[in-house]
């Protein structure tokens, strides 16, 4: 059996029509950017998550930067401030800070459940803290209640990285009650993916919405006027047409993925591999990621990779012991790095079959270095 990781293509399939029909609309429109299509899926997505404002951009790492740009002009935060930040990350929640003219500053996860620990926030806030960056990685919300309280306290904003969970349940409006602004991006591969790059951010700040619209096109909130130093970022007609064709399947694709993971977590039995989350809870992600976690991980990859089954690795590296952050390879995050060290994301979406499900459970379970 050949099982990859994911098959795009099979993906696109499950609403093939309906894509089809999308790009259709938008050739003949001939009309490809800042129009109705953008305009109708922003509006689709700021309903979903129960946020004011949506603002569109090329991917997610503009959005997060985009962000993080806007509050820095509208809280005059001098270059070089501070941002705490989920150490266990892809490394553009990193890069966007250091864009933004901003310093990362890695806080390390809990072991419970991945994502940013609340009780080792505040050690690391300083007088050159200007906000917190959680991230909900593999697809599970941060603890944002204490976040937002720590940020309440001490003054600070709170920008979500939000590019591994997507939802259309209303589950994400608690983040988007709780952040300043959540960034999103639809890369392909994501839970709602574009056929291309594309994101957007979200927030209640009718000022941090102009100034990212503004931001994103050249710094102009009218044409041929130029109030700040901007960039070029924008989502195409194209992508967010696609995005609104899948949009309406999401929580069906996400409810898929949910039960998919509650089936490893029910039938995975081998003592080297750790299940995620601890084998329970599976209906508190929309698992962008299903990660399991194993001592023997190059031989466990292997061992899959020999039955057909393919497999990535979600990070091998964590961004502070990148050569690009140099500065930050002599701090030491003990979960991080043994999450990074052990971490491998089997197959799960919404075209995996349950036959090639049990095969992949049963490969698993076979496993032995």
């Amino acid at each position: 059996m050949n099982i990859p990781y994911l098959h795009l293509g099979r993906l696109n399939a499950l609403c093939q029509p309906l894509l089809e029909q999308a790009a259709l609309r938008v050739l003949r429109s001939g009309s490809y950017l800042n129009d109705q299509e953008v305009a109708r899926f922003e509006h689709s997505w700021a309903e979903a998550n129960n946020a004011r404002h949506c603002v569109s951009t090329a991917n997610g790492l503009d959005a997060l930067t985009v962000a993080l740009q806007g509050l820095k002009t509208l809280c005059q935060w001098p270059d070089g401030s501070e941002v705490i930040v989920s150490a266990h990350t892809f490394i553009a929640s990193f890069l966007a800070i250091t864009r933004a003219g901003l310093q990362p500053v890695p806080c390390d996860v809990s072991p419970d459940d991945y994502n940013i620990s609340p009780s080792l926030i505040e050690p690391l806030i300083t007088a050159h803290t200007v906000a917190i960056m959680p991230v909900h990685i593999y697809g599970r919300q941060c603890q944002m209640q204490p976040i937002r309280d720590i940020a309440d306290r001490h003054d600070l904003k709170v920008v979500t990285d939000s590019c591994q969970r997507h939802s259309a349940d209303g589950s994400g409006s608690f983040t988007a009650a709780l952040s300043d602004a959540t960034a999103f991006s639809f890369y392909p591969g994501k839970n709602l993916g574009a056929q291309g790059d594309a994101g957007c951010l979200i927030t209640d700040s009718q000022e941090l919405a102009d100034l990212a619209r503004a931001y994103c096109n050249y710094g102009a909130a009218q044409k041929y006027c130029h109030t700040i130093k901007g960039c070029n970022s924008r989502m195409d007609s194209l992508q967010a047409a696609m995005l609104s064709a899948k949009l309406p399947l999401l929580d069906k694709h996400n409810n898929q993925r949910r039960q998919q993971a509650e089936r490893y977590n029910q039938e995975i039995c081998n003592p080297l591999i750790a299940l995620p989350y601890g084998g329970q809870e599976a209906d508190q992600s929309v698992w962008h990621i299903y990660p399991v976690f194993c001592q023997h991980r190059q031989q466990l990859r292997d061992w899959l990779d020999s039955h057909g089954i393919g497999t990535i690795i979600h990070y091998p590296t964590p961004p502070h012991r990148q050569a690009a952050y140099a500065e930050l390879n002599p701090v030491s995050l003990p979960v991080t790095e043994h999450l990074c060290a052990t971490e491998l994301s089997l197959p799960l979406n919404p075209t995996l079959t349950a036959e090639e499900q049990g095969y992949i459970i049963d490969t698993l379970n076979a496993f032995h270095p």
